[in-house]
């Protein structure tokens, strides 16, 4: 009897092991595995990038921004026509979309000031991947799911979500 108690187990803990090989196999290079989920792979990166700690300590973190806002106020106040926001905030989808990318192992961030015609010129954030040279690697938005207009144009990443309100419409 204890046999059989034991093969009873074991069926449900083979189902289950079968089954967590057969999703983690399916795993394959960024293939969309369902409608809203993407398999990433995280290959190793030998790369003077992929060697770098990018940790910060919140304590840290907190002292830069306080910094920062006071030299973003002394900057605002020489020049008034300049917006320069606390921060961007980018969607998931939108970094997704370069991580499917096995040739992105780190993404660059560039500052760019954006004209504002009658309005104020708003400093404003880029996100490009970065290949294993440091070479940029743009994406195409060929469908216009990150929120342009589907057009076969390369191009990175822009229109965070800023804080103040960015007053510098897209």
């Amino acid at each position: 009897m204890a046999t059989n108690m034991k093969s009873n187990l074991t069926y449900p803990f083979v189902l289950f092991f079968l089954l967590g090989a057969l999703l983690i196999s399916s795993c394959g290079g960024g293939t969309t595995i369902g409608k809203d989920e993407v398999c990433i792979k995280n290959p190793k990166d030998t790369s003077d990038l992929g060697k770098r700690k990018h940790f910060i300590p919140v304590m840290s973190i907190d002292i830069y921004k306080k910094d920062f806002h006071g030299q973003r106020d002394s900057i605002v106040k020489k020049n008034p026509d300049i917006f320069i926001p606390d921060y961007e905030i980018f969607n998931r989808t939108s970094i997704v979309k370069y991580l499917e990318d096995s040739t992105v192992v780190g993404f660059k961030f560039y500052y760019g000031v954006k004209p504002g015609g009658e309005k104020r010129k708003a400093l404003r954030l880029m996100i490009v991947g970065v290949d294993k040279n440091g070479k940029d690697v743009y994406i195409k938005d060929n469908n216009g799911a990150l929120g342009a207009q589907a057009t076969n144009d390369e191009g990175g990443l822009e229109y965070g979500q800023c804080n103040p309100p960015c007053d510098i419409e897209p």
